[in-house]
């Protein structure tokens, strides 16, 4: 007999671990596919090709297991309707502290390892020379992450997460993982504290789209800022 939690999500740490695989799979696949080919396409388009790879893979997966596999809605991933007026002013809310939250841990993090080179995204921000430039980073980093990680670390992994080991261990651990799978030991921490505080958000106001409108305005001030620190400088 499944209990409340378990009816409302019954998928398991193993399924998503299935998921996270794919889309491991499906981004190292096509930048390898990329780089097979040469480099052709110019460096925001690769970007743009590995971006999508890994929403459809996160999708895909979603799809599989939420819909098809246990017949639930988009409820189960915490798609609901809400107060608009409610919906934005925590999620814009919660993402300006956030924001606050892993610039201060990042420029703290500057006293130990003062020489850190900067993420690959960041590299194809700093690279942007006019506002057409952002088309693609604003697309990726503003809406196809935030819906897609979205649904797959606050809406699917920590629930997962909770329901077998319980709150504290669901945020921790989501967010966590989510650090981990950007990849980049230095920045592991303010990461994965972002990723705590939007789990965090997802379990006060029970809809994922606060935790999305949060993660939007994350990445739109961080790649607003540093497109316009190259013109300050």
């Amino acid at each position: 007999m499944l209990d409340i939690e378990s009816e409302k999500n019954p998928w398991n740490l193993r399924q998503c671990l299935v998921v996270l695989i794919g889309l491991l799979a499906a981004g190292y696949g096509m930048a390898l596919l990329v780089r097979i080919t040469g480099n052709l396409l110019p460096l925001t388009w690769r970007y743009l090709l590995v971006g999508l790879s890994q929403g459809a893979a996160i999708l895909a997966g979603l799809h599989y297991f939420v819909r098809k596999k246990y017949g639930l809605g988009l409820a189960a991933l915490g798609v609901k309707a809400a107060a608009p007026g409610q919906v934005l002013a925590a999620g814009l809310g919660g993402g300006l502290v956030l924001f606050l939250l892993v610039v201060l841990v990042g420029v703290l993090l500057q006293f130990f390892w003062p020489d850190q080179a900067p993420q690959p995204f960041t590299e194809l921000v700093l690279n942007a020379r006019r506002p057409a430039d952002l088309a693609i980073p604003l697309f990726l980093g503003a809406l196809v992450a935030p819906v897609t990680e979205e649904l797959y670390f606050r809406g699917f992994l920590f629930p997962a997460i909770k329901t077998r080991y319980g709150l504290p261990a669901g945020i921790i651990g989501s967010g966590l993982i989510f650090g981990f799978l950007h990849l980049d030991p230095v920045r592991l921490l303010p990461l994965a504290l972002g990723g705590m505080g939007l789990a965090y958000l997802y379990e006060r106001t029970e809809n994922i789209f606060a935790p999305i409108v949060a993660h939007t305005t994350w990445n739109t001030i961080m790649i607003l800022i540093l497109y316009l620190a190259l013109r300050w400088v």
